[in-house]
């Protein structure tokens, strides 16, 4: 049973998920356009025999589908990082 005025570790784990997944769509804002120009701006540069439009919209869509893990473990390391320590207050 959890102390008065904590939460219980079930409640705690199930926010801890919230908070990854609502911090992970927002990670996710900044690294897929980021991803995404990479790998066009590198088709571009490769060959110019291959900056037709198919492969310029598959490497940007290899780009935002990369982002979406790439989000996902970006907000779980900021969400450890920022997590108090257990014996800090020791």
């Amino acid at each position: 049973m959890a102390r008065p005025g904590r939460l219980a570790p079930e409640h705690v784990i199930r926010l801890q998920g919230r908070i990854v997944g609502k911090l992970a769509i927002l990670v996710f804002i900044f690294t897929a356009p980021t991803l995404a120009g990479i790998f066009v701006i590198g088709v571009l540069t490769a060959d110019m025999a291959l900056a037709s439009a198919m492969p310029i919209v598959l490497a940007a869509l290899a780009g935002v589908l990369l982002a979406a893990p790439a989000s996902w473990f970006i907000a779980k390391a900021i969400l450890n990082s920022t997590r108090p320590r257990e014996n800090e207050n020791a």
